[in-house]
């Protein structure tokens, strides 16, 4: 599998609200059910006003074609990200996935992967 590292740090956080310009930044990813709006961003981003704030993710994109017929790549990587003992958030859209990893086990997750033969764009 191909994947590519997002260089960019992410938090994830609860809202109230969202305001328009956090809209405007690069990687943002909005979840809104029926109690809850939450957001993934660049930390630099995350607003002063937020009900909970978790730092500290970094970032994966699946960088080859990943139609939705295309099936297992999300359980293929949790696998083995899960076995280097840390949290997975995944979020899809629709040309890819994205998955988050936290930032303390991000080098041993990208060794994991390297030796489960995943290359690197």
């Amino acid at each position: 599998m191909v994947l590519q590292i997002v260089n960019k740090n992410f938090s994830i956080y609860k809202v109230k609200e969202i305001t328009s310009n956090i809209l405007e930044n690069e990687f943002t990813f909005v979840g809104t059910t029926d109690n809850e709006l939450s957001i993934i961003s660049e930390s630099q981003f995350v607003p002063n006003e937020v009900l909970k704030v978790e730092h500290g993710w970094k970032c994966l994109r699946i960088a080859e074609d990943a139609p939705f017929e295309k099936y297992g790549m999300i359980a293929f990587l949790a696998n083995i990200i899960s076995a280097q003992k840390t949290s997975t958030l995944v979020v899809g859209t629709y040309d890819t996935d994205y998955v988050f990893v936290k930032k303390e086990k991000f080098e041993q997750v990208i060794q994991a992967l390297k030796n489960n033969d995943c290359s690197f764009v």
